[in-house]
């Protein structure tokens, strides 16, 4: 395993997995464009998603922005289709197939 940091007390903050296959199967991640994510938390998110597929994590927000990692490439393509241009936390959203992480 990969170091990742150090507390002041000399223990380890976390490990980073080692490289190698990527850790969910292609496809199936989401970006959430335009969201409102000083107005709505990752179980609203989470909420809204899981109803067109099992979620393979918690939905990952950041401003402005925001991840759900679905299973299945199918789940991921239902969500796109059926939530594009849902409105979050009073914007309207821009979904798009994403990379893995």
């Amino acid at each position: 395993e990969v170091e990742r940091g150090r507390q002041a007390g000399g223990d380890f903050v976390g490990r980073m997995p080692p490289p190698g296959p990527a850790k969910h199967p292609p496809n199936c991640r989401v970006f959430i464009g335009n969201l409102a994510t000083e107005k709505t938390t990752s179980q609203e998110v989470a909420e809204i998603f899981q109803r067109f597929g099992r979620l393979a994590e918690p939905p990952l927000l950041r401003r402005s922005f925001g991840f759900v990692q679905f299973e299945t490439p199918e789940a991921a393509q239902a969500a796109i289709r059926g939530a594009q241009g849902h409105m979050i936390g009073g914007l309207t959203i821009d979904l798009t197939l994403s990379d893995n992480r």
